[in-house]
């Protein structure tokens, strides 16, 4: 985003600089130009892609090996930022020794949710686990709403569906 923004202020003092002098100063200006809309879609793909910081990782690790393990399955909507982030995660929870699977496709019912939500099989009595999972995301800025899927293997069982990112 600095970047962007020092590239225009360059790019605006060689047009000022350059008028009525060489043409190769509209030529270095339109070059400028060029490199701030460059900077400006890599600063916005950044900004739109969640990610794990590596302290935040390191973090939510240490955490998830406190807490007692659950049978997790990782779906994720048809978004490959969506797929990418909840690798990322997926990553964390077999790192901490927790039977995770995934990465599934979330089913099309699925396909328009946003952020991260955690399924029981039983909203109104949840597992110990999904309390404790939802306390632990949390407190490391992973806000996880709780909803309801009776699909799931068995009572204990648990689901993360990693929607669009929110905006």
């Amino acid at each position: 985003m600095v970047a962007g923004l020092v590239t225009a202020v360059v790019g605006v003092g060689i047009i000022l600089v350059g008028i009525g002098r060489h043409a190769g100063y509209n030529v270095a200006a339109a070059l400028v130009t060029l490199l701030t809309a460059l900077f400006g879609y890599c600063a916005w793909n950044l900004s739109t892609h969640r990610r794990l910081e590596e302290i935040q990782r390191a973090q939510l690790l240490a955490r998830l090996r406190q807490l007692p393990a659950a049978e997790l399955r990782i779906t994720a909507v048809p978004s490959e930022e969506a797929v990418r982030f909840a690798r990322a995660l997926l990553d964390v929870f077999i790192e901490a020794e927790w039977p995770a699977q995934g990465v599934y496709r979330a089913s099309q019912g699925n396909a328009g949710d946003s952020g991260l939500s955690l399924a029981v099989d039983d909203r109104d009595y949840p597992p110990n686990e999904a309390n404790s999972l939802l306390l632990a995301l949390s407190e490391f800025g992973l806000q996880t709403t709780k909803s309801t899927k009776t699909r799931l293997p068995h009572v204990g069982a648990l689901e993360l569906l990693v929607g669009r990112r929110g905006t």
